[in-house]
């Protein structure tokens, strides 16, 4: 399954950045920023992104990296799943 994650520009600028560097090496995602998501009560106290379409959140840039990629594999087992089903 191929998936996007969506980050927010000023949200990078907080200290995302990173963790929109290392996704966009990854060949199975398409990476994105935009100036703005429309979810400002959560940039401002944390750093975010959406995996396709899904708030994934951490209190620290490691943090949002291993939950993004937890998102992704919870997904990829679901479509696996979905697949199988009668």
């Amino acid at each position: 399954m191929y998936h996007i994650v969506e980050f927010c520009s000023s949200n990078m600028l907080k200290g995302s950045q990173n963790v929109y560097d290392t996704l966009q090496k990854d060949p199975e995602l398409d990476v994105v920023d935009y100036g703005c998501l429309s979810n400002c009560g959560i940039c401002s106290k944390m750093f975010f992104a959406y995996v396709n379409g899904k708030t994934v959140s951490g209190k620290t840039p490691e943090q949002l990296l291993e939950r993004i990629y937890k998102q992704i594999e919870k997904e990829d087992e679901k479509s696996k799943l979905d697949r199988y089903q009668f």
